[in-house]
C-alpha cells in the first residue's frame, strides 16, 4: 500500500471522527434544548394548576351562602326571612 492510499484512509478515517462528534454534540445540544421546553412546560403546568386550585377556592367561597346573603343585602338591600315570614305550602293541589 502506497504511503498515498494509507494518508488518504487516515485523513477519510478523521473526517469520519469528527463528523461523528459533531453529529453527536448537535444531537446533545437538541437533547438540552429539548429538556429546557420541557421544564417550561412542566413549570407553567404547575403555575396554571396553582391558579385552577385558586380559582376554585374563590368559585367556592362566591357560591357560598354568607357570601350570597351579603351581597343581596349589600346591592338589593335584601335580608333572610324572619320565622313569621316563612311559609310553606301543604303538599296538596297548587
Amino acid at each position: 500500500m502506497s504511503r498515498r492510499r494509507a494518508a488518504g484512509r487516515v485523513v477519510v478515517a478523521l473526517v469520519a471522527v469528527l463528523g461523528a462528534l459533531a453529529l453527536v454534540a448537535w444531537r446533545q445540544s437538541k437533547a438540552r434544548e429539548t429538556m429546557a421546553n420541557l421544564e417550561d412546560v412542566v413549570r407553567e403546568l404547575a403555575v396554571a394548576g396553582d391558579e385552577r386550585e385558586e380559582l376554585l377556592r374563590q368559585l367556592a367561597r362566591l357560591e357560598g351562602r354568607t357570601w350570597v346573603a351579603a351581597e343581596a343585602a349589600r346591592r338589593l338591600g335584601l335580608r333572610p326571612p324572619r320565622d313569621g315570614e316563612v311559609v310553606i305550602p301543604s303538599g296538596g293541589d297548587w
